[in-house]
This record gives structure tokens, sequence and C-alpha cells, in this order.
């Protein structure tokens, strides 16, 4: 019998003993406040940081205590104990170095109490607190674990802040509405079995009437209430105003019509100041007189023509010449003069 059975060899632990080391492991979880999922496979502890929480989901394989337990966190965050592909805490002492005789109740513990200090202060994004979801495993087997565990904060940070001492620094800010602690909200969760849990899930007047018992909804509800009214009432106000700018707006219409009119007229005004300043021109006046004094020279030449060829008295011619001549003379004084002031301005005209 002995070497039918390969008695060379170390006998491995009797299916016995490792039942009773896997129960007492199992028993340990009880410091934690672990619930049960999946008897003797998943099990889960919620613990709340600041105003946030957070759900760490073990897994047991079949050969566990022999093999190392499987943990996760969610919502997902980031941390130096975190794997971020796997979203496993792989990081953790207490894990790593987990045997048959380490107590798996303090190794989860450490995870919740006492992360390794980091090299910088990592940001991690919290997100709803999580429920109670089927089990991880189809076939009670360890084949696939939730992605995106978060970071392990240190539990009761200074308020508005994770305090930086253990490696977590970061600011966050306190939302209005805070999440209560789901085990101090429901405390005979902790009680229930399995069982219990599913036909609790599967019952929603239950549910509803449980989560409409939470303080914190009926704050949430009143302010809602509060806000719902206070938009109502500033709509209405906006729409009383709606006479006023109307109002308004035609007000602005009508001076726009009149602004164009008056625009219309300066430029009107514009151009016929430009075409007077260029007819005005000393320069063109100056040109002018110049025509003027010829034709005046000229129109004289021609009363002497007149009289010569005596179709023109010498009352007439008298009088015609004297004026043409004095007309004439008088516009070479001004021409001599308007010359002089322009000779005087240089380039202005």
């Amino acid at each position: 019998m002995h070497k039918l059975f390969g008695g060379g060899k170390a006998k491995a632990p009797s299916a016995t003993n490792l039942q009773i080391q896997k129960t007492k492991q199992i028993e340990s979880l009880r410091k934690v406040s672990a619930i049960e999922i999946l008897r003797d496979v998943e099990y889960r502890v919620v613990f709340r940081v600041g105003a946030s929480n957070f759900t760490l989901v073990i897994g047991l394989s079949a050969q566990f205590p022999q093999e190392k337990p499987v943990v996760s966190i969610n919502p997902p965050v980031t941390h130096p104990w975190v794997d971020p592909n796997t979203q496993w805490v792989t990081g953790c002492p207490s894990l790593n170095n987990f045997s048959m005789h380490s107590d798996l109740g303090q190794a989860i513990q450490t995870i919740i109490d006492d992360p390794p200090p980091a090299g910088a202060p990592p940001s991690y994004s919290v997100g709803p607190p999580p429920g109670y979801p089927p089990p991880l495993y189809a076939n009670q087997g360890m084949e696939s674990y939730p992605a995106g565990p978060p970071p392990i904060p240190p539990r009761n940070p200074p308020s508005g802040a994770v305090s930086t001492q253990d490696g977590l620094g970061s600011e966050t800010s306190t939302p209005d509405f805070t999440m209560p602690d789901i085990m101090k909200a429901f405390p005979q969760l902790k009680e229930k079995k399995l069982f219990e849990l599913q036909e609790l899930i599967e019952n929603d007047d239950q549910l509803l009437e449980m989560v409409q018992g939470l303080p914190e909804l009926k704050s949430f509800a009143e302010r809602r209430e509060a806000l719902s009214e206070k938009c109502v009432s500033l709509a209405q106000s906006n729409l009383s105003q709606k006479p006023k700018i109307e109002e308004l707006k035609n007000d602005i219409v009508e001076k726009m019509a009149v602004l164009d009119g008056l625009r219309q007229s300066f430029e009107a005004n514009c151009e016929q100041h430009l075409a007077l300043s260029e007819q005005f021109r000393p320069s063109n006046i100056q040109t002018n007189l110049k025509v003027a004094i010829l034709q005046a020279e000229e129109e004289s030449e021609n009363i002497v023509e007149q009289f010569l060829s005596r179709k023109m008295d010498v009352e007439d011619f008298t009088q015609q010449f004297l004026q043409k001549r004095k007309l004439c003379h008088m516009r070479k004084a001004k021409e001599e003069k308007l010359s002089h002031i322009i000779m005087s301005q240089g380039d202005r005209y």
C-alpha cells in the first residue's frame, strides 16, 4: 500500500485540515465586518473615507488558504498598490506574503488602514458607492475579477482633503449631497444570509421602503423641491420682464432708425462740404478771377471797337467802357491779393 500510493512523496494536507484553516481565515473577516456574497468564494468589506464609500471584493479559490486571496476595490481609483491593468490589489505586503497561517482579517485591515507612502500625491476620482451586484464568479471559479479598483486611502482623513501622511494627498471637494455609510444606514444587512439578501434584491417595494427611510434622501428630496420652486419663481420673474424687454426693444429699433437717418444726412452734408471746399479753394478762385479779368478786358475792347466803328455814341461808350475797366481793375486787385495770400500760406491751398 505504501508503494502503491507513492509513499515516497510528501503528503498534502488533508481536506479536513484545509477546511478548518479556511474556516478560521473566513472567521477572521468578522474583524472588518465582511459581507458574505458567495459562501467560501466571495466576501465584501465596505468602508467609508470622508464622504465616499469603498468596497473591497475578496475572492477565495478552492485551494484557499494554500493559495493567496485575490482582492480588488471599487469604485476605480489609482494607487501604487493597485495593478493598473487588472485593477487588483497586488502591492500589499500582507497579501503578497500571505500563507496558511496568516490572518486574512488583519491583511484586509492593513489595506484599509495602512497604505504605503507614494512618491507623489496621486489623484483619484470617487464614483457613487457600490451596491450589491451579483456574484463575481459565474462558475465559482477564479477566472475573472472586476476591473478598475481604486487607490486605498487611509480611513477618516481630515475633512475636505485626503491625508498626505500616507502618500495619498489629494484635495477633494465635499459634495453638497453625500451618500450615507451603507453599513451604518442598514445595519440589519450584516445579519442577513445570502438567500435573504437575494430575496431583498428581488423585492422592489421593500428596497424602496428602506431607501426612502434614509434621512439623507429625505433631505435631498426637500432640497430638490426647494430648488424646483426657486426655478419656477425665477422663470415667472423672467416672463414678467418680457413686456418691459419688448418695450425697450422697440425703443432701440426706433432710435436705430433715427440714427440711420442722421447718418445719411451727415454723409450728405460731408459730401456737400467737400464739394464746396473744392469749389471755393483759393487756387480755384484765383483761376476763376484770371478768367474773369480776361473776359472783362475782352468786353472792354469790344466796346472800343464798336465806338470806333460808330456803332455807339460817346455817352454810351463812356458809361460802358468805364464800367468794364473798373470791373477789370477790381478783379485784378482781388487776384493779386489772393495770390499774395496763397504764396504766404504755402501748401495749405
